[in-house]
């Protein structure tokens, strides 16, 4: 037995040990950041319960969120590789937190809509300059570590947000969790600032003219570029895009028609609370050690055909744990959140190593976007079907769409190794 605690901790050690000092610094912004997160969490319960939309019209809000998300993820990859990640980051951290408190104050359909979409199009800007800060600051084998102490920082705070918001919207209503979130922006954004002054994030990827000297004449000169193809020709991250999307609407219910159902089956804010908190406590223990041990034993691909593989079979049980109590759902989140562990930390490492350098940032956000996209379509597809079906059905519904995306995502390898062949062939 002791032999056994003696090895768990030494892999916790190895787990934690060879990280940058500027991945921990990144990592507590995002712990900070998350700290706060209450307005994702319960946005839908809000509109429906506190504001009084139906399901669709809450569907349509939580669309425009995630509408806002792919323009912010696109765009911020592109902004990154031409001005720098640090600025980015920066500046939408502020943004976000501004118009998150911004959002509490208005009560009409279309401005709900409006505010949901700015918030997501700032805020997710962060996400592709963040992972291409990473790829910088971490060391080529240690990058899988680097993305998954990032996403511990997150459900850390995650952890902590949504189960003070579960409990001052029981105890005081809706009001606070909008300032609440604004102002951990606000505060992530003083953190970054004078943890993370500007470094060689700051400078743009992509190259600029230079001024060269010709005799007596200075002239502008562009700087030579590597010849990579845009990130929406390379098929291949097109497909796992694709992929990604239909996995991530499956496991998206749980911001959006999740809370709902459990709540429409007699659970109240609390309990939604300790389930978000009780996976990232989850999370928090256990990813770091099972990343260090699967990343070195398990290729990225059949690693997240497990972990999506997860994802789905939690959801499909979902209808049935509701039934039962809150404890049999509890058992569901701890699934999900497994196949989360196994499968969201491969999708950044899987891009970032196959991008070209100079359009990482651009690469990443695309795959963000689909992260944005999935967003958008959850709701819509949730409680469409939920509003004339029911929530189960909803729920298997999405399930279904989630099973097309495993079978894109078992192909992706294959579609990457043929386009590097024929490159080669070619040269």
């Amino acid at each position: 037995m002791i032999t056994f605690f003696e090895r768990l901790g030494a892999l916790y050690v190895k787990a934690f040990t060879g990280l940058p000092r500027r991945v921990w610094l990144l990592s507590l912004v995002m712990l900070v950041n998350r700290s706060g997160a209450m307005v994702v969490a319960f946005l839908s319960v809000y509109l429906i319960d506190k504001q009084g939309f139906e399901p669709t019209k809450a569907g349509y809000v939580m669309a425009a969120f995630g509408a806002g998300g792919v323009l912010g993820n696109y765009f911020g990859g592109l902004l990154n590789d031409r001005f720098g990640s640090w600025h980015i980051q920066f500046f939408s951290l502020i943004g976000a937190g501004i118009l998150n408190i911004m959002l509490g104050q208005v009560t009409e359909f279309w401005a709900l809509c409006f505010f949901a979409f700015m918030i997501s199009l700032v805020a997710d800007a962060f996400r592709p300059a963040n992972r291409a800060a990473l790829s910088i600051y971490s060391p080529p084998d240690r990058l899988t570590q680097s993305y998954g102490l990032q996403r511990m920082a997150v459900n850390l705070g995650f952890s902590i947000g949504p189960a003070l918001g579960g409990y001052l919207i029981y105890n005081y209503g809706f009001e606070l969790m909008f300032w609440g979130d604004g102002l951990t922006f606000l505060l992530a954004a003083a953190v970054f600032y004078f943890a993370l002054p500007p470094d060689e994030t700051a400078k743009p990827l992509v190259a600029r003219p230079n001024k060269r000297q010709l005799g007596e004449e200075v002239i502008d000169a562009p700087l030579p570029a590597p010849a990579s193809p845009p990130a929406h020709k390379q098929f291949w991250l097109v497909a796992f895009v694709i992929a990604n999307t239909a996995i991530i609407v499956c496991f998206f219910q749980l911001f959006s028609t999740f809370g709902v159902y459990l709540k429409s089956s007699g659970f109240d804010e609390r309990a939604l609370g300790w389930l978000f908190t009780l996976s990232g406590v989850l999370i928090v223990a256990t990813e770091m050690p099972v990343l260090y041990v699967v990343e070195r034993r398990y290729r990225p691909i059949p690693t997240m055909l497990v972990g999506s593989g997860l994802i789905v079979f939690a959801y499909l049980t979902l209808p049935l744990m509701v039934s039962i109590s809150f404890f049999a759902i509890l058992v569901m989140v701890l699934i999900l959140t497994m196949g989360e562990i196994l499968y969201m930390p491969f999708t950044n490492t899987y891009v970032a190593r196959h991008a070209p350098a100079a359009r990482r940032g651009e690469y990443l956000g695309l795959l963000s976007s689909s992260y944005s996209f999935a967003f958008v379509i959850t709701p819509l597809i949730g409680f469409g079907v939920a509003e004339h079906y029911g929530y189960g059905v909803a729920t298997y519904a999405c399930c279904g769409l989630a099973l097309i995306g495993w079978a894109i995502l078992s192909r992706v390898n294959i579609l990457r190794e043929r386009k590097m062949g024929a490159v080669v062939s070619v040269q």
